[in-house]
């Protein structure tokens, strides 16, 4: 199958309505994971939740929601910096993907670890978010390239 072609003006026009969509998709998303921290602070101060065991998930999972919700904010503000301006290649965005890739890398262990009070080898217990935290460091690398030759073209033009 043949791919269409499209015209810089074409896929810029796309790429702005595409990231304003995610933007939104993602700020929906900041707003399930800040939702999710109210209710388990209520539900972990009602006084049905004694045992330890519970208190930790508890806490446990308000750690994961809230950063979650930060990550997922870092993102709508990517994604809407792309719909405005039309330019995902910029030095703006590898910092913003870069401290995405980190805070996944802290969503992987930082739960247990502060909740367990300690570093173990078992401490990263959400190996999908540390699988997450290593691509975003490496999609961040790729966007650095891409910012690089943008500019290496503006200044060609």
């Amino acid at each position: 199958m043949k791919e269409q072609i499209l015209s810089k003006p074409e896929v810029m026009d796309k790429l702005k309505k595409g990231s304003k969509w995610i933007g939104i998709v993602c700020v929906l998303a900041v707003l399930f994971n800040l939702t999710a921290c109210v209710i388990l602070f209520f539900r972990y101060r009602s006084p049905g939740v004694k045992d330890a065991v519970t208190q930790y998930s508890f806490l446990r999972e308000f750690v994961t929601y809230g950063l979650s919700a930060v990550i997922m904010l870092l993102a709508a503000l990517l994604f809407f910096h792309v719909a405005k301006d039309g330019m995902p290649f910029t030095a703006k965005n590898v910092r913003t993907v870069r401290i995405i890739g980190i805070l996944f890398l802290l969503n992987a262990g930082v739960p247990t670890v502060v909740i367990g009070g300690g570093i173990t080898p078992f401490s990263v217990t959400n190996y999908s978010s540390l699988i997450e935290g290593l691509l975003f460091l490496f999609i961040a690398h790729i966007i650095r390239y891409g910012a690089m030759l943008q500019q290496e073209s503006d200044e060609t033009l």
